[in-house]
């Protein structure tokens, strides 16, 4: 009997190959030979699922973002936070580097961006990842403060995040230092 492959799951293993070569030594680094290497499977195996480098960074960088959402989901569920701004504050610390996960997903972000900036369809991809994160705050917002206009609120703290994010990351804000300007800008809203 022919061994039978479960498609999607392959997807992943590939997928979480490139996001360790991302996280680990940059977007240069995942090539389709490292990602085959990297993934134990042949060039071939990969080939046969991502037909461009493009393709299969765009389906890493949507797979990591399904891991976020998924700990977002079980950290909410753990901490069941009581207020709008205990929530919020939650969802910010997954995107500070604080721990091992956020700092792989901030290597991840950082290597998108700076593709980004020469790539057209990667640029396309970080402006998509951001609007869609303003819009998912500006959609909590509203329901979180029905009579405020979100959108402002909702830009400054993508703002704030992003601006935390690589002091943080190269450790020139302390994680307490990085709280304080997110718990002022929490104070600024609530």
């Amino acid at each position: 009997m022919p061994k039978r492959v479960d498609h999607e799951e392959r997807r992943r293993e590939i997928a979480t190959a490139v996001l360790r070569l991302v996280t680990t030594r940059g977007v240069e680094a995942a090539s389709l030979r490292a990602v085959a290497s990297e993934a134990g499977v042949s060039m071939g195996a990969v080939q046969h699922y991502f037909t461009t480098k493009d393709e299969m960074l765009h389906f890493a960088l949507a797979y990591g973002n399904t891991l976020l959402a998924e700990r977002a989901t079980r950290l909410m569920a753990e901490q069941k936070p009581t207020t709008p701004r205990e929530t919020f504050r939650l969802l910010c610390t997954l995107l500070l580097p604080l721990d091992e996960d956020s700092r792989a997903g901030a290597r991840l972000w950082a290597g998108l961006i700076s593709r980004g900036c020469v790539d057209e369809p990667t640029r396309k991809l970080a402006a998509l990842a951001y609007a869609n994160l303003t819009g998912f705050v500006v959609r909590q917002f509203s329901d979180a403060l029905p009579d405020a206009d979100a959108a402002q609120p909702a830009r400054h703290l993508v703002s704030v995040i992003e601006g935390l994010r690589w002091p943080v990351l190269f450790g020139v804000y302390s994680e307490q230092q990085a709280m304080d300007v997110l718990d002022a800008q929490l104070d600024l809203i609530f």
